[in-house]
């Protein structure tokens, strides 16, 4: 569902003498509470998917929240439309200065860093500038997570991010070390989540890193883009989306999923001819390092165990 679900609020129905009215319908269950206070249907709430849900709680929070709040992290990479790997948090984020001394409440989390001199406001919310938000979430979210998100914000800003004017503008280098990870580690050229954590996992297992969205041509022509190529073993690795086969497969609009794997096989044969070898992977086996380790093994990559810290946290945050 794309359309944005009517909030209702309780000190709307107070004031119009409607409130038991709101009350018995959350009691009923036609109503589901986002927020104190903040309502709305729960058959839209059930048809948002999760980022959905996510941006409609920010706007109840937005509602309770002052004019000028300044939503940040989570909140701010929901807004700009970056992914997430692993479930959004239940609360919204916002940011202040270190000295302005507000304190966090339910369904909101203040984080004392310092306001983005360079905040902008996306759907009538201010949030924090693109490179802001990502570096706040590099020094904060889990490696793989911050990495996905980055890769998607390289890609909304082609003429490039400003990172050290949004490191700067954060009143504590706490999470500077991982932020500079993640943004080190980030490229415009990843074409979905899966294929970040894609990444992610091969540096992991200590495999040399792929080009990325290399072409191949062939007699016939163009022959395909894909999605890593490993030169040094003449290897291409696909990667299994929804983006690829699922209702939101971006460049194949109109084109039935029987249209869709007849043409993605003789896509593969064409590839397989001018390759040494190809592998497909895809989100079950990514997620599974042993299991992505024993499947890419017969093609050549030998995991060298390179996991370091950053890369063994959980997906989602506690």
């Amino acid at each position: 569902m794309s359309s944005t679900p009517v909030l209702f609020l309780s000190r709307e129905a107070a004031r119009l003498g409607s409130d038991r009215q709101l009350r018995r319908r959350h009691a009923d269950g036609s109503l589901t509470r986002v927020a104190t206070g903040v309502y709305v249907d729960t058959e839209e709430w059930a048809a948002l998917d999760a980022d959905g849900q996510y941006r409609t709680t920010i706007r109840a929070h937005v509602i309770r929240s002052e004019p000028n709040a300044q939503f940040s992290h989570d909140a701010a990479a929901a807004e700009w439309r970056l992914p997430s790997i692993g479930p959004w948090p239940r609360s919204a984020h916002q940011v202040i200065g270190s000295s302005a001394g507000g304190t966090s409440r339910v369904g909101i989390r203040r984080h004392a860093i310092g306001l983005d001199p360079h905040a902008v406001e996306l759907n009538g919310i201010v949030v924090t500038s693109l490179a802001r938000t990502v570096v706040d979430m590099a020094a904060s979210t889990p490696f793989v997570r911050a990495v996905a998100m980055a890769d998607r914000a390289l890609q909304l800003a082609p003429e490039g991010l400003d990172f050290d004017r949004a490191i700067m503008s954060r009143e504590t280098s706490r999470g500077m070390v991982r932020a500079a990870s993640v943004i080190e580690f980030s490229s415009a050229l990843a074409g979905s989540p899966g294929e970040s954590f894609a990444r992610v996992q091969f540096m992991a297992l200590g495999y040399p890193p792929p080009e990325l969205q290399v072409t191949f041509f062939d007699d016939e022509g163009f022959a395909g883009e894909v999605d890593f190529y490993f030169r040094e073993l003449d290897l291409i690795v696909e990667f299994d989306g929804r983006s690829k086969y699922g209702p939101l497969r971006q460049h194949q609009q109109g084109l039935s999923l029987e249209q869709i794997l007849l043409k993605e096989k003789a896509r593969e044969d064409r590839l397989r001819r001018l390759v040494r070898s190809f592998a497909r992977i895809n989100w079950t086996m990514t997620a599974d390092r042993r299991a992505l380790a024993n499947h890419l093994r017969p093609h050549g990559l030998v995991e060298r165990g390179r996991s370091r810290k950053l890369l063994r946290e959980p997906i989602s945050d506690t």
